[in-house]
């Protein structure tokens, strides 16, 4: 597995330095420039990279609060989940990074409006996808037997792929756009200090096994709302009705799929989908009217 990780990275290394070939000739720059440039560049790339870090520490930690109030046993089979759900998260982390240089080039005074339209955009697929989670909890269930009875933290745990993309696609990008590197890198060590205190409480004081797995839906909704909030004053917006219903949208799924481990899952959270479809029906309309323009 190692041999062919690194056969791939200098694989891939190789072909993108003949793909960009024309960008590494080399150029001279006065020495005072150079230096400017790469401080400005180290200090920005630093408070991204505390950030990220602080980022992978948020379900780090609880994940490490599982290996230690339980047996390896219970660990695996969250960590199946847990597998799963990054899985996902690190292919939408990719995508965004075809979004920055787009929102970087972009209009300020049309940014909140192309926002708003983004965000929707986001909403109606991302709903749209959890909706796939009872045939996909059936598939792996008769793909994998002996971990069908941890399958049900999929209820819990796909939603957090819902904040994930929203806050690596679209607000993180933002905020590195408005050049809030320090911003996102408090939010994130805020993040971090929520997961410790909650992983305490739910592992060492109440013991909780099915509390420290919701816990972690819970946490990266509060990264992404304290986000969304900062975004929603640098670009003078109202989003509290929006956050809202992202969060009933996200409790829905969660109490159908954990109540109800049967199809009527399913049917209820695409009851829900249905009304928010129904009464964003205008937006949506406008929305992908303006995607086939483009």
């Amino acid at each position: 597995m190692y041999y062919a990780k690194l056969f791939s990275m200098i694989s891939l290394t190789l072909i993108g330095i003949y793909l960009c070939r024309s960008l590494l000739r080399p150029q001279f720059y006065p020495i005072g420039k150079i230096f400017r440039e790469a401080k400005e560049n180290l200090t920005v790339g630093s408070k991204l990279m505390l950030a990220n870090i602080a980022g992978m520490l948020i379900i780090g930690i609880v994940r490490y609060g599982i290996s230690m109030g339980w047996d390896v046993a219970t660990f695996g089979r969250v960590s199946l989940t847990l597998g799963i759900s990054n899985f996902l998260m690190v292919f939408i982390t990719s995508v965004s990074v075809v979004f920055f240089p787009i929102i970087k080039r972009m209009d300020e005074d049309k940014r909140a409006a192309v926002y708003r339209t983004i965000r929707l955009s986001l909403d109606v697929v991302l709903f749209a996808a959890l909706i796939g989670y009872y045939p996909l909890k059936c598939i792996l269930a008769w793909w994998l037997p002996q971990y069908a009875d941890s399958l049900i933290y999929m209820s819990v745990l796909f939603p957090v792929c819902v904040f994930d993309s929203k806050l690596s696609l679209l607000i993180n990008t933002y905020l590195k756009s408005m050049r809030q590197e320090a911003l996102m890198l408090k939010i994130n060590v805020v993040s971090v200090l929520v997961s410790l205190i909650v992983t305490f409480i739910t592992v060492q004081v109440f013991h909780n096994l099915h509390l420290t797995v919701l816990s972690i839906v819970g946490i990266y909704a509060f990264q992404c709302c304290l986000a969304e909030g900062f975004i929603n004053y640098l670009l003078q917006m109202n989003l509290r009705k929006d956050i809202l219903i992202d969060l009933v949208m996200c409790g829905v799924f969660t109490a159908s799929g954990w109540f109800l481990d049967n199809i009527f899952c399913m049917i209820i959270y695409a009851g829900a989908y249905l009304v928010f479809v129904v009464a964003h029906r205008s937006q949506v309309k406008n929305t992908f009217a303006m995607i086939r323009e483009k």
